[in-house]
């Protein structure tokens, strides 16, 4: 039996499939969005511009979806648990719709084949819901110490980036080796959607066993939809957070073009493992020392030094280059970058938790999935709408070939200049331009910090009186009162 430390309510069973659920959803979550524009332009033959509209409608439609499956998540009164049962459905149609966005019959004709690419793309973005909302969820259920919980989520980062890895490393030698094997790249790009679901199905499943709901109350009442409406209109620092995280994912443009800048920069779309590497390395680094940094600073501090750092990084990159003798220079400049990135992707998960408790403490109310399905929709808009500006610029401003057939020969025609300058101009500098906006308004705009959450936590729980809560807050947290009210 596993034995629970004075500092820490959850087991170490726990706490280890806590992690393994997230290299299995991350697995899914990079093959899909890091390459199913690759596979719409390179393989089945639609139009960067067509792609771009298909991850446009797909991402609108999340910004419904999210929060609503988010209202389900917290108005469910389930046998099995609040978040735990959604967590067992996922893992099993979660691979299924994979696997369909993989079997596009690349023969059919091109109006028919853009139409159903399109719906399975939003229904795999709907079941991707499913899996994220009640994991992220989970968490603040599992233990009600904030820095476990900060362990907690830095840890489900940390072996994120197992999966990430794997998927990285693995899909383009893999796709290769399988176009080989059946002298079909559709049918090879179907061969690792199969291996890749079965593999993050094992890594997921665990924890649908093994985690305790210790924090959910399912005897009080489910929230209503005023209620839900009232609890997002009180928090105003989660509407704040995610908002400029909004605006940040506008520009943030890397991993969607990273095999694109390979393949037509670079001449090698192998190359698409070291330089996604070198990017994404940082991660594991940021994951670890996390939690020890934040003994010393505040998330907060944490977070805007990291932003700064990619800011930074991402303009020198720009005039630096990748040319030559500068592709050495350009690697150390994108490792640093990828890590200051990396240090806000993985620090946006535990502003969810801060705000979860300041949501309480303001409205009465406590919404865990309204809560993080903001942020799991902040995520896939941070892949979306960049992902929709790239593909955009891509096709209509800088003219990128899409691929296509003549008879059942796929083409993949040489790209104009303009291509290969607009992949740069969007891989190199424009992910500042978001960055810069959401660094200013998260420095004036948002003042929750993490002494503040801790305080917050304890009246949520009762560990002391509300009163004597208000005494030790700083005093700007306390303009309204739960109703909504000026404090008298």
């Amino acid at each position: 039996m596993d034995n629970i430390t004075s500092s820490q309510v959850t087991t170490k069973t726990e706490r280890r499939d806590y992690g393994l659920y997230f290299v299995g959803q991350n697995m899914f979550y990079l093959f899909v969005m890091n390459f199913i524009q690759n596979y719409f332009t390179d393989v089945v033959g639609i139009a960067a511009g067509t792609v771009a509209v298909i991850i446009l409608i797909a991402r609108l439609w999340d910004a419904v979806n999210d929060p609503l499956f988010g209202g389900i998540v917290d108005r469910s009164r389930l046998k099995g648990g609040r978040f735990k049962p959604w967590l067992k459905l996922s893992i099993y149609i979660l691979p299924i719709f994979t696997v369909l966005l993989f079997c596009v019959p690349s023969g059919w004709a091109l109006s028919v084949k853009t139409v159903l690419c399109g719906i399975i793309y939003i229904v795999w973005g709907m079941v991707f819901t499913i899996c994220d909302v009640p994991i992220f969820s989970l968490s603040v259920a599992m233990t009600n110490n904030m820095s476990e919980r900060t362990s907690l989520i830095a840890f489900g980062r940390l072996c994120s980036t197992f999966g990430i890895m794997i998927v990285i490393l693995a899909t383009v030698p893999l796709t290769g080796l399988f176009t080989k094997l059946v002298g079909n790249e559709a049918t090879a790009w179907l061969l690792a959607a199969v291996l890749f679901s079965i593999m993050a199905f094992f890594f997921m499943r665990p924890i649908t066993k093994s985690a305790k709901e210790r924090y959910i109350d399912q005897t009080t009442k489910a929230l209503s939809l005023k209620d839900i409406f009232s609890y997002l209109k009180s928090n105003k620092y989660l509407l704040i957070f995610y908002g400029a995280m909004i605006i940040f994912s506008l520009t943030n443009t890397v991993s969607t073009l990273s095999l694109y800048f390979a393949t037509v920069n670079l001449g090698n779309a192998n190359m698409f493992i070291l330089v996604t590497l070198i990017t994404m390395i940082g991660a594991p680094f940021v994951s670890i020392f996390l939690p020890k940094l934040n003994k010393r600073f505040d998330k907060f501090q944490i977070y805007m030094f990291g932003m700064a750092v990619a800011i930074i990084a991402s303009v020198i990159i720009y005039f630096v280059g990748y040319e030559g003798i500068r592709f050495v220079p350009f690697l150390i400049l994108s490792f640093i970058r990828g890590a200051g990135f990396s240090c806000t992707m993985v620090m946006s998960y535990m502003f969810a938790a801060d705000c979860i408790e300041y949501g309480t403490f303001k409205s009465g109310k406590r919404a865990e999935g309204v809560t993080f399905s903001i942020q799991t929709f902040t995520t896939k808009m941070t892949g979306a709408i960049s992902g929709f500006i790239a593909m955009g610029l891509l096709g209509w401003f800088f003219h990128y070939q899409s691929a296509y057939y003549v008879g059942n020969v796929l083409v993949n025609p040489v790209q104009p200049l303009s291509a290969a300058q607009g992949i740069w101009f969007l891989y190199s500098i424009f992910p500042a331009i978001g960055a810069v906006i959401a660094f200013v308004i998260l420095l004036f705009l948002y003042k929750l910090r993490d002494k503040d959450v801790q305080i917050m936590a304890d009246v949520n729980s009762g560990a002391i009186s509300r009163e004597d809560g208000e005494k030790l807050l700083d005093e700007r947290l306390l303009k309204t009162n739960n109703s909504g009210d000026e404090k008298k």
